[in-house]
């Protein structure tokens, strides 16, 4: 018996026991439960596939009433067999039902046994859009791309998805007054064949009308800058998603509300900014369903040579999916444009209201259509944000962590953020002052400041450091920023000690990209950074520095998963005795090299203190393998070191295994690593919380 029997035998109870067994069982429970309606267990023989699991679904919604026989249910067994069938073309198909004894343990209900004669083909295909999407490329590419042709088998799930996606993708690009001309599936069961008739009426395609903001603690110019619309222009749901995107990552507003007025009392709805903007029609292209069993009978006149009354039926596939989208339009009359249209003003020492140029043209555009105005309820956020978080690393240790941030500080969009980090090693303060220009995602002045105190191996530091930059971020994701920035750092690295100024301008570049952010099975990262100081305007050391950073993660299926990453750095000077650890180059530890202590690896002086290095090179490469649910195994292989000058080259390297947790607080892992050049230590352990990057 399968296993599908047998968990059905389970579901169901008592159904399939001897009445032997089923006596106490009534004596005790008999005034507890009431007779229960079992699902019916069918097998299916004759067709294969996708064609006899529909036939499976359509009976598995029978329901057996108590511990009745199959049998008295024949008809609409029956019944629902020719439905299912009908739905993949098989119009003409023969049904015999059996039914098997059941034992101890259970069995099947009814074998059902088809013989699916010869499928319907389409034979007239009619698919036609009339109004205004006619002339939509986008709409008519649905058309294009429907897995209808003449010829094929009759598929009423195509049909359906065809019908479905139009009215959809109607409504996401604002022809709401949609309604289908024809739309009816005849179907000639005597000749095999069928005819397909869909045809759509668009009517008029609405554009944007009034957009009205409430509640902006923010000025209005700076939120409609993020405004991937305009009044005037032709509706589209997902430039209503994007907006609400750009509203949520701005960081100014608790929450925004988009609510375009179709009528009086009546809304559309919008994707929350949480979700992906992906389209019904997109979604779509990958359709795979069963046929959703709406098809009626009609007769059909007979003509010369066809069969006609009772003999002759129609499958019309628009009873129960059918969406008639009908909405009341709203015209704006072109004697009213000036009262209606956004952008009006008045003339000085002038009652009488004049049109500035855009508005105009926003009028010209909307009196030749209906609109919809837009209204945009917003929120603001909390003026302040607390944050207080703990972790742990082998290596830092114990870590503790404050945040201080004001997502908007006055009515520009300014922007606040200051955290503490403190640990062992490390203690850190960091700030960062934002102010948005004309594209508030896009363009910013950033003002950046910072204090960091090292007591660490041989290092022991004071820094000061204040930035800044001009930023811009790409469509493709790059984010460049232009710099100039300062650091005074009072130090002491092993036998050397002094206090340096360096002032330096700089550019950087960098973008991240994961999927999904809390365990990403897909992503990379890439940095590179050029810092240039000079004595000319002030620096104590003239120097070049530059840095570059990539990591990668890639996977195959759901278990196999890839991580690799590479670090390369260098700093050109004459006076690298002048430079500050800060500058310096130092690798090891739990995101570096693997098997050594944190910033270890290094040129040391003849006493074998760290001096630090003017060039590093790490890298990493590791294999993780899905061990059970958010479980994974690890096994990697690391190598990198610091030193002076690439002739100097020397890698340390490390090897070894690890577990992955994707814990409620973010994926934690712990390794242990053999160290292959470290005499003193056959292994290290490390543990770690979050991402790799």
């Amino acid at each position: 018996m399968s296993g599908d029997n047998k968990e059905s035998a389970r579901a169901t109870g008592t159904r399939g026991l001897p009445h032997r067994y089923l006596t106490p069982l009534i004596v005790c429970g008999g005034l507890c439960f009431a007779p229960q309606a079992l699902a019916i267990d069918a097998a299916v023989k004759g067709v294969k596939g996708a064609t006899a699991t529909n036939v499976v679904n359509f009976l598995a919604g029978m329901r057996l009433e108590g511990d009745a026989p199959a049998e008295r249910y024949e008809d609409e067994i029956i019944r629902r067999t020719q439905e299912a069938l009908q739905a993949f073309g098989y119009y003409d198909a023969q049904i015999t039902l059996s039914y098997p004894e059941k034992g101890l343990l259970g069995g099947d209900d009814v074998v059902v046994t088809v013989d699916a004669g010869e499928p319907v083909t389409i034979e007239t295909l009619e698919l036609r859009l009339e109004g205004d999407a006619a002339r939509d490329k986008v709409m008519k590419k649905v058309l294009a791309d429907a897995d209808l042709e003449e010829g094929d088998v009759l598929r009423h799930s195509r049909y359906d998805s065809l019908k479905s996606t139009l009215t959809s993708l109607s409504l996401e690009r604002g022809y709401f007054d949609t309604s289908f001309s024809q739309q009816r599936i005849e179907v000639r069961p005597w000749l095999h064949s069928a005819r397909i008739y869909l045809v759509m009426q668009s009517g008029q395609r609405y554009r944007f009308g009034d957009i009205t903001y409430l509640n902006s603690q923010i000025e209005l110019d700076r939120v409609k800058a993020m405004q991937p619309f305009e009044t005037g222009d032709y509706y589209e749901a997902g430039k209503l998603t994007q907006f609400n995107q750009r509203l949520s990552e701005a960081g100014w507003f608790r929450s925004a509300a988009i609510k375009p007025q179709l009528n009086p009392g009546a809304e559309l709805k919008t994707t929350s900014p949480d979700s992906e903007i992906k389209t019904p029609y997109a979604e779509a292209q990958g359709y795979e369903g069963s046929w959703l069993a709406d098809v009626e009978r009609a007769e059909v006149e007979g003509t010369e040579g066809e069969q006609t009354g009772d003999e002759s039926r129609r499958a019309d596939a628009s009873s129960r999916s059918d969406t008639t989208v009908s909405a009341a339009q709203a015209a704006v009359e072109a004697d009213d444009a000036d009262s209606d249209v956004a952008g009006t003003t008045e003339a000085a020492g002038n009652d009488t209201p004049v049109l500035t140029g855009d508005a105009l043209e926003a009028a010209v555009k909307t009196a030749n259509g209906p609109i919809i105005p837009v209204d945009i309820s917003l929120i603001p956020a909390d003026r302040h944000k607390f944050e207080t978080g703990i972790g742990y690393a082998t290596d830092v240790g114990p870590r503790l962590q404050f945040s201080w941030e004001m997502p908007w500080v006055n009515r520009y969009g300014h922007s606040l953020t200051n955290s503490l980090f403190l640990s062992s090693p490390e203690q850190t303060f960091e700030g960062e002052y934002r102010m948005p220009l004309e594209d508030p995602l896009k363009d910013s002045y950033v003002l950046e400041y910072g204090m960091s105190n090292t007591d660490d191996e041989d290092t022991e530091s004071l820094e000061t450091t204040v930035r800044f930059t001009r930023e811009w971020k790409f469509d493709n994701g790059w984010t460049q920023r232009v710099f100039f920035g300062s650091t005074y750092e009072d130090y002491t690295q092993a036998d050397e000690s002094g206090a340096v100024l360096l002032l330096y301008p700089g550019v950087s570049w960098n973008r991240t990209r994961t999927r999904p952010k809390t365990f990403p099975m897909w992503g990379d990262r890439q940095q590179l950074t050029f810092e240039y100081g000079d004595q000319m305007w002030g620096s104590d050391v003239t120097f070049l520095r530059s840095q570059f950073n990539t990591n990668w993660i890639r996977s195959i299926g759901d278990n196999h998963r890839f991580v690799a990453r590479m670090g390369v750095g260098h700093v050109d000077t004459d006076n690298f005795d002048d430079m500050p650890p800060s500058m310096r180059f130092f690798t090891g530890g739990d995101n570096s090299v693997r098997g050594y202590s944190y910033e270890t690896l290094a040129p040391e002086d003849d006493d074998g203190d760290l001096e630090g290095g003017s060039s590093l090179l790490t890298s990493s490469l590791e294999y993780d393998y899905r061990l059970t649910g958010d479980w994974w195994g690890a096994t990697f292989y690391d190598a990198g070191n610091a030193f002076n000058g690439w002739d100097a080259l020397e890698l340390k390297t490390a090897a070894g295994m690890g577990i992955r947790w994707i814990s409620p607080v973010g994926p934690i892992r712990l390794d242990i690593a053999h160290p292959f050049d470290d005499d003193d230590n056959d292994y290290r352990i490390h543990f770690s919380i979050g991402p790799e990057f």
